[in-house]
């Protein structure tokens, strides 16, 4: 009961948050009638693009999972990718909450505990390293013209530090089997936590497993990681295009906001995204992007419009492609083997 009462508390303050900034932060940055004239005034070329780039988001998402687990058809790596990043869009709980929901829809589709938790882990790594990695890159993209702020700059610093922290980690799992077996255990505690708040199975691997499947795939994985770090990229880059294509659909120019400085702002949003602040960051990233690129000089009611038009291409796909994956999956599975 207590623990229904803090998932409840959770959620209860993240509404309460996602309120606060649409109800009374935004409409102070523009008002939702000139947000709504911007949005208006979308040409049909510029619709188009970006229904293409929002169809390319959702395919893309399963390209990392085919590298990693090549006997799952497209469709079903489409189907969970989807449904579980749905799940996080609505429940508290970041990438960790993401990972552990991805372990169990892997199970459901009949692949087994140890290839199901090495994916999980390695997407994850790559994942989130290639996410923390981006502000650096965009704040070096930025300081090149000269407009850095310190602000910006230690968010980037910040976000690199941490991408450094994950890829050691990975690659002292890699190296070292007593660290595997250390980081192993750690993740099924982690995944623990949030299958007795869901009220689920606590996952039956442990850091024993993952010590087993790198012995087993360490080679495998020296032959795949180019193709896992492209198709990690292109999933990732196809958000940033989305993005970039909001902020010049509603009209703002490259003379009032540059590439380099559209795309630290989508890194630092990014970064917010994967925070377990809020459900989907629903509120914060919102904010972050709104904060940061006005910081950069751009209109303000172009830039909520391009904001809430992203947030929107994003979101509501995943989430009407996550639900039908979720009903699929959701019916009784097939015994799995281990």
């Amino acid at each position: 009961m207590r623990r229904h009462r803090r998932a409840l508390l959770r959620s209860a303050l993240g509404v309460a948050l996602a309120v606060v900034v649409f109800a009374l932060v935004v409409p102070r940055i523009a008002s939702y009638g000139s947000v709504a004239h911007r949005l208006g005034h979308i040409s049909a070329g510029w619709t188009a693009a970006l229904a293409l780039a929002a169809l390319l988001d959702i395919l893309t998402a399963a390209l990392p999972w085919l590298v990693l687990l090549p006997q799952l058809s497209f469709f079903n790596a489409l189907g969970f990718t989807q449904a579980s990043t749905a799940l996080t869009l609505v429940l508290p709980g970041g990438a960790p909450l993401g990972m552990a929901i991805s372990f169990g829809f892997l199970r459901r589709l009949r692949v087994s505990r140890g290839q199901a938790a090495f994916a999980v882990a390695l997407t994850g790594i790559w994942s989130q390293t290639t996410i923390f990695v981006y502000p650096l890159v965009g704040a070096l993209l930025v300081f090149a013209s000269g407009d850095l702020s310190p602000s910006t700059a230690a968010i980037a610093a910040a976000s690199a530090a941490a991408g450094a922290l994950l890829v050691g980690l990975a690659v002292l799992a890699l190296r070292s089997p007593r660290f595997a077996l250390w980081l192993g255990d750690l993740a099924a505690r982690v995944a623990a936590w949030f299958a007795l708040r869901l009220r689920r199975d606590p996952p039956s691997w442990s850091g024993e497993t993952l010590v087993r499947f790198r012995q087993e795939r360490v080679v495998l994985l020296r032959r795949q990681w180019p193709a896992l770090t492209a198709a990690t990229l292109a999933n990732q880059l196809t958000a940033f295009l989305v993005f970039e294509f909001s902020l010049r659909a509603v009209g703002i120019s490259y003379a009032s906001l540059s590439l380099s400085e559209s795309f630290l702002a989508w890194a630092i949003g990014r970064v917010i995204s994967s925070l377990p602040l809020t459900p989907g960051g629903i509120g914060v990233v919102e904010l972050g992007l709104i904060g940061t690129l006005v910081g950069f000089g751009a209109p303000h009611a172009h830039v909520v419009a391009a904001v809430l038009l992203y947030r929107a291409l994003i979101i509501v796909p995943t989430l009407i492609v996550g639900t039908a994956g979720l009903l699929v999956l959701r019916r009784p599975a097939a015994p799995a083997t281990t």
